[in-house]
């Protein structure tokens, strides 16, 4: 007697050959390259190094979008070190600041190009010899309220910080800027954080905040895209601390230890060349060249 046929088929039947025809189709995925949107990145290899750059959006430092998108200061070292770590997957990833740090933090295979060694940050992450360097340090304000800072002299940051409420400021959270300012936040934190640039720049320009501890290349970038040149004012503090160098920051793993050290190799054969203290140069103000080109030889080339 014959076998009949149902519903789900014999061993024979329909169903094995749909079956056989799905892992045929799931083994041809298998062998497949990873293959997102146009544009888009491969996820890292998993049984090798990789790197993960986080960026967020930092004018001139870093810049995502636009057409000045990829030219920023931190955005031209990556890509100079991203070309050569050609060997290592890489891809990019868009992070508010906290983030980044939370993740170095956690142990994740993140790199930032830009972060300040602190004390603090050494306990979790690992830090390349120097990529750039943040100088002068000012006390941004709207140009309506000059008058009212000028008034004070060169301007005593810690008397500022000691009345939050007469003179409303706002950090970006994690951020360090500068060890002497470092400790005076620490003493009298203010009262407000932020965690995108252009956040604190458009509360700055509403009068919602007095000033802004920042780089006037910094200012100046925020100020232009928000149809504000000429807006904001940069006034020296009285504690004049010295410029600060960025480095590259990753966690304190063994792979974020290996990139830093091939890093740093790159480093040391890029940073003497022309091209690349251009880089380091671009965007700053041509009074404050002399110093810049001065210390770059000095204490930047020879810092560990």
């Amino acid at each position: 007697m014959g076998t009949r046929s149902g519903r789900h088929g014999s061993a024979g039947g329909p169903a094995p050959a749909r079956a056989r025809a799905l892992s045929a189709i799931l083994a041809l995925l298998a062998g497949l390259s990873w293959c997102g949107p146009a544009g888009a990145e491969a996820p890292p290899a998993q049984d090798g190094p990789s790197i993960t750059w986080s960026v967020y959006e930092a004018g001139p430092f870093m810049m995502l979008d636009g057409p000045e998108r990829g030219t920023g200061i931190f955005d031209r070292i990556r890509g100079l070190l991203a070309e050569r770590l050609g060997d290592v997957s890489q891809r990019t990833i868009s992070a508010p600041f906290p983030r980044l740090l939370a993740e170095i933090r956690n142990g994740a295979d993140w790199c930032f190009v830009g972060g300040i060694r602190t004390p603090e940050r050494e306990a979790f992450a690992a830090f390349s010899l120097p990529v750039a360097m943040f100088y002068p340090l000012r006390v941004i304000v709207h140009a309506p309220q000059r008058a009212r800072f000028e008034a004070l002299g060169p301007i005593p940051l810690a008397r500022l910080l000691e009345d939050g409420t007469a003179w409303r400021t706002s950090v970006l959270l994690g951020r360090s800027l500068a060890p002497a300012v470092d400790a005076l936040l620490r003493a009298r934190p203010p009262a407000q954080t932020f965690s995108e640039f252009p956040e604190a720049f458009r509360m700055l320009l509403r009068d919602r905040l007095d000033y802004l501890i920042e780089f006037p290349s910094i200012a100046a970038y925020h100020a232009r895209h928000l149809q504000a040149d000429g807006a904001l004012v940069a006034l020296p503090l009285s504690e004049t601390p010295d410029p600060v160098f960025s480095r590259v920051m990753c966690a304190r793993t063994p792979q974020g230890l290996a990139v830093v050290a091939r890093i740093d190799a790159i480093l040391r054969a890029e940073r003497p060349n022309p091209a690349y203290r251009a880089i380091v140069e671009a965007w700053s103000d041509p009074a404050d060249l002399p110093k810049l080109r001065a210390i770059y030889d000095a204490r930047f080339l020879t810092s560990d």
